[in-house]
């Protein structure tokens, strides 16, 4: 298996080809930013969480570019070619780490390390959600907010207060994941991951 810059490899596992696939898009953190969000973890843990939060782990960090959800795997030939168009023309790009709070709303299951929006990540988004009409889905609707999400809770999370940061974290990869449901929460398996190869755009990369 050939290395890659970016420390992602392209990774191929063969699904079952029997049933659909709950499938997404994403950027994994490279080291990093996994660094910063750990060191964030520790902070808000001194804070007070629910008792029944999860701390998402390492391997299943990552930030959404767009959700494919449920898809025939005979779109997974045609999807794994798009992306690798994508890929090789778009230029790494870099993003902000602003705050860590509730996600998307106080109170919600989710915590999360929110992104600013900024022009190359968009574009990035933008092509991934244009796959989309190549397996027949309808693009999704919904303002797209870069973040990654750090735990779960089924209470809801009221107590930590947002955690205002400035980390500037590198965005090298794309990376399509399988959701895989266990006894434990979903897991996500790494289906194809590639860097991102092209040259940067006029506007530049945001850093």
């Amino acid at each position: 298996m050939q290395k890659i810059q970016s420390e992602h490899t392209e990774e191929k596992r063969p699904p079952g080809r029997d049933q659909p696939l709950r499938l997404f898009i994403g950027v994994a953190p490279d080291s990093a930013t996994q660094r910063f969000l750990d060191a964030t973890c520790h902070h808000i843990a001194q804070q007070g969480l629910p008792r029944d939060h999860r701390w998402i782990s390492h391997a299943n960090r990552h930030l959404t570019l767009t959700f494919l959800g449920d898809t025939d795997a005979t779109h997974l030939n045609l999807i794994e070619d798009r992306l690798r168009s994508i890929a090789a023309t778009s230029p790494i790009c870099y993003g902000e780490i602003v705050s860590t709070h509730p996600f998307p709303k106080n109170r919600a299951k989710m915590l999360a390390a929110e992104l600013l929006p900024n022009p190359p990540l968009a574009k990035l988004q933008q092509k991934c959600k244009a796959l989309m009409r190549a397996v027949g889905k309808p693009p999704e609707r919904k303002t797209f907010r870069p973040h990654f999400t750090l735990a779960r809770s089924q209470r809801g999370f009221a107590g930590p207060q947002p955690v205002t940061t400035a980390f500037t974290c590198r965005l090298d990869n794309l990376t399509l994941y399988r959701s895989l449901l266990t006894p434990t929460g979903s897991q996500y398996e790494v289906l194809l991951s590639l860097p991102l190869e092209g040259a940067p755009d006029s506007q530049g990369t945001s850093k």
